[in-house]
């Protein structure tokens, strides 16, 4: 196009960060419909655009990738997702730990995580999925994963056992009819139940249907504790095994003895990525986790901070040393009373989590779960914190490997061609915010409290925040088997 047609919008004056890791530099955007149109001193040779947004002083960058969410049946429950577009996420990729929107679990079978997502019957398929998401049009692009536990409730009668040959097929024909459908791989919560009941056999076969298609293995892996270094090098040689690109979920160190583990794990994954394995991570900018309550850790872990309780609807919020103080008892019987519930825990240590997030292959991915009553501040701060804290407060990272830790990396990564990068044919999935004002304000007492700083988010060249549009713009993502470069 040229410089003098008039665009959909017109972004102008701003410094434009691609997404690559290249240095800044001042320019305009132009948008016609959902892509890039044309990129550099646009205005001064007359384009002209029926929106412009003045972006001086300001950042340009693609939209931030969301490798990590739980949002699967937020677009049918939530679908304004706003803890998404008000910090500058314009894609996300779901079905992570094992738990997924489809294949639906046979009749009486089920798993606590499936918590996670929200409240939606689980689909049939992810076909019938990605139809409903389709025809909902979801507020942001959607990339799935197949969970590995839905493979086992689908396809075993006792999925808490182990597969039986006839079982084993199943589970690797329906992990075959979602990538024909178009999940961009396969997810395993090794953690959780009945994810932790798998064995060697049974994830290499299906991380081999996995690489047959060019799709990925992500795992939140079976121990971030005592056992993490085990833990990451079971999910490196299941990819060495297979030959299946891997990412190591939301990688972290939990316990003080445990922690400083990080320098070991991540020496594993460089020695994995120099034999030539594709290997990546994910990590949220946090020093504690949240996921279902777990009675084990409540005598290992002090500060434990109860999200939501189906039993105990009034202790979400609330910490659980507490309740058992009220209760009279341990605080491992006040978990298992409480349950099931939700919960977040203090037991990670900042040194760790910046030594994983300026690592080369780390991405980030907020793990935020829209469906606890008092979620994780992750939910709505996770890619503004990176900016505010990481970026401009503690200088770990320079903005430029920020945001290509949380763009063009996730869109080669998973194979989503033409996203992450500002460039003329690109999607105009698109994030302008001020660097200097840019950061999370949700915090432990107030973890849904929106950013501060992001200006416009645009997704596929429609307008998503500050306010929303009349029509939802994302799209769903489907595999591109060649796994794109960005």
């Amino acid at each position: 196009m040229e410089s003098t047609d008039i665009f959909d919008t017109l972004l102008v004056g701003g410094w434009i960060i691609d997404g690559t890791g290249a240095a800044r530099r001042r320019g305009d955007v132009g948008i016609q419909g959902d892509r890039i149109a044309a990129v550099g001193d646009l205005q001064a040779r007359g384009a002209t655009a029926r929106r412009v947004i003045d972006a001086a002083g300001k950042v340009i960058a693609p939209g931030f990738i969301d490798t990590h969410g739980h949002d699967d049946l937020m677009f049918m429950e939530r679908p304004g997702l706003e803890w998404k577009t008000s910090q500058g996420v314009t894609s996300v990729v779901v079905g992570n730990c094992g738990v997924s929107a489809a294949p639906r679990p046979l009749p009486g079978n089920t798993a606590a995580s499936f918590s996670l997502l929200g409240q939606t019957e689980l689909f049939e398929s992810h076909q019938a999925y990605f139809q409903r998401l389709e025809s909902l049009d979801p507020m942001v692009n959607v990339a799935a994963l197949v969970g590995h536990a839905n493979l086992r409730l689908a396809a075993m009668k006792d999925p808490l056992a182990r597969p039986t040959a006839a079982e084993q097929a199943r589970m690797q024909q329906l992990l075959e009819e979602a990538l024909e459908a178009g999940v961009v791989g396969m997810s395993t919560g090794l953690a959780y139940e009945p994810g932790c009941r798998a064995e060697r056999d049974e994830l290499l076969g299906l991380a081999s249907v996995a690489a047959r298609h060019g799709a990925l293995h992500t795992s939140h892996i079976r121990n971030e504790g005592d056992d993490v270094i085990a833990s990451v090098d079971e999910v490196l040689e299941l990819g060495a095994g297979s030959g299946c690109a891997t990412i190591i979920s939301h990688h972290k160190c939990l316990l003080p003895r445990n922690w400083g583990s990080s320098a070991t794990t991540l020496g594993s994954i460089d020695r994995a990525r120099a034999s030539g394995l594709d290997v990546a991570m994910d990590v949220y900018p946090y020093t504690a986790s949240s996921t279902i309550l777990i009675a084990d850790r409540a005598e290992s872990i002090d500060d434990i901070k109860i999200t939501w309780s189906t039993p105990h609807p009034e202790c979400g919020g609330r910490y659980l040393a507490d309740i058992a103080e009220e209760w009279g008892c341990g605080r491992k019987e006040a978990a298992e009373r409480l349950a099931p519930a939700g919960a977040i825990y203090f037991a990670m240590d900042e040194a760790d989590v910046q030594r994983v997030l300026a690592h080369p292959c780390c991405m980030v991915g907020s793990d935020g779960l829209p469906n606890d009553a008092n979620p994780h501040p992750r939910l709505w701060g996770s890619f503004t914190r990176v900016l505010g804290n990481y970026v401009r407060r503690c200088k770990l990272l320079s903005l430029e490997a920020a945001i290509a830790k949380m763009t063009a990396l996730p869109a080669t990564v998973f194979g989503l061609r033409d996203r992450g990068t500002i460039r003329p044919g690109a999607y105009a999935d698109v994030v302008v915010f001020d660097p200097d004002v840019v950061e999370d304000r949700a915090d432990w007492d107030h973890p849904t409290l929106p950013s501060v700083g992001i200006e416009h988010v645009l997704v596929n060249g429609t307008a998503v925040f500050p306010e929303p549009p009349q029509r939802r713009p994302g799209r769903v993502l489907k595999r591109n088997p060649e796994r794109c470069a960005a």
